[in-house]
């Protein structure tokens, strides 16, 4: 976690009235979101979190309540407009370092879709928070009620990339991206594997163990 810092972007919010102007900067460690083909570099964010003092924490939540826009940018990101639409929730904590008196504020901001769960039903799309192929493959087996084994990860994987099916989003601290399709047509995937001899069935009998795949995986890039 050394130098972590270098990693965060930064929100920026700004609120005219007839009569002031309110402006307000803050650390952003975790950002997903959907670029929107129309107006360009917009997006739909469906996680944000951001660290700052009380009145700054307060004046994010109660934009968020009011489904204001805010501009991010990043390592690798490009300044953008963002909102986290309507019903988005808000979760609030205290972050307390060393050598200081007061904590740090953390908030952590979800889109309405997001907070319902990964998956959107009958809209054939799923939102992700990682790209390890272990984690794609566990996460949709699971979700979908799919049978399998761990082994057959790679194989998914590469199904998602021939039906073009993986489709990357914009994220800092983390490598989020929409997976498209349904549970047919997974099932018609496995079917063919199954039928080419791509993949095979397990020879033994018994329980299949999942490996364990954390947060601190998906939320901390690769160096």
């Amino acid at each position: 976690m050394k130098n972590a810092h270098l990693r965060f972007g930064w929100l920026t919010y700004v609120k005219s009235t007839e009569k002031t102007t309110t402006s307000i900067k803050l650390h952003l460690d975790r950002l997903i979101a959907e670029m929107l083909p129309d107006p360009p570099r917009q997006a739909k964010a469906h996680l944000i979190s951001v660290i700052g003092g009380d009145t700054q924490i307060s004046a994010i939540s109660s934009a968020i309540s009011m489904a204001d826009h805010f501009l991010i940018e990043g390592p690798e990101v490009a300044p953008t407009r963002v909102c986290l639409e309507r019903n988005a929730q808000c979760f609030k904590g205290s972050l307390q370092l060393p050598g200081r008196k007061k904590p740090l504020r953390h908030l952590v901001g979800v889109s309405e879709e997001l907070a319902s769960g990964p998956t959107s039903v009958g809209s054939g799309r799923t939102l992700l928070a990682g790209t390890d192929r272990r984690f794609l493959w566990a996460s949709m087996a699971h979700l979908f009620g799919i049978p399998g084994v761990p082994e057959w990860a790679d194989w998914f994987r590469e199904e998602l990339a021939a039906h073009r099916a993986l489709v990357p989003a914009l994220g800092i601290g983390c490598d989020p991206v929409i997976i498209r399709g349904t549970k047919e047509d997974f099932l018609d995937w496995l079917s063919w594997g199954v039928e080419s001899g791509a993949i095979r069935f397990p020879t033994s009998q018994g329980s299949i163990r999942w490996p364990s795949i954390g947060l601190r995986n998906l939320l901390l890039r690769a160096e």
